[in-house]
């Protein structure tokens, strides 16, 4: 016959062991995606190239709100670190910036969703400035799994067209969206 205290840690052991059972993860794959757009814009790289800052978003990016939470003024620098509320909270960090060779980049992260790499390069042609964007996604989970399928070529051509449109209307006219 089994004591009282063998039988409470059976119990315990039992319900530890179903407890833990209960939060192991699924089998979970993540799935990756790469895509590159281009665009060309009426105006140098100089003053293209602002544009793509967190802070020179602002003038033509729709519902573009970053909360800067490093360094304060929201200097483009390495380092950087500002949050965005699209898809539920994204956290951003400039990782490379180097403006005399009009690049930046960025790496993301949607905690529970994915994690991105961004790369924008404006190059000089001619009196136009040719922008290459270059995307990385990762999925962090089913989510961003299901996010990142729904990334195919076509719809990525109209993120950069969605892109482009008001990049365009911003250089010619200094109009910028309604906030």
């Amino acid at each position: 016959m089994m004591n009282v205290t063998t039988a409470v840690a059976l119990m315990a052991l039992t319900a530890t062991a179903t407890l833990i059972s209960a939060q192991e993860p699924t089998a979970f794959h993540a799935e990756r995606v790469v895509r590159t757009g281009h665009f060309t814009l009426a105006a140098s790289p100089d003053k293209v190239f602002p544009l793509f800052t967190p802070l020179g978003e602002l003038h033509w990016a729709t519902g573009w709100d970053p909360t800067v939470l490093y360094p304060a003024d929201g200097h483009p620098v390495e380092g950087l670190l500002f949050r965005t509320n699209d898809h539920g909270g994204m956290y951003w960090w400039l990782t490379h910036y180097e403006p005399e060779r009009h690049a930046i980049e960025y790496h993301a992260i949607v905690p529970e969703g994915f994690a991105r790499n961004i790369r924008v390069e404006c190059k000089a042609a001619g009196n136009r400035t040719e922008v290459t964007v270059t995307d990385t996604y990762i999925a962090l989970s089913e989510h961003g799994n299901a996010f990142i399928r729904s990334l195919d070529e076509a719809s990525y051509a109209r993120k950069m067209k969605a892109w482009e449109e008001p990049i365009s209307r911003y250089l010619k006219t200094g109009e910028e969206p309604r906030k």
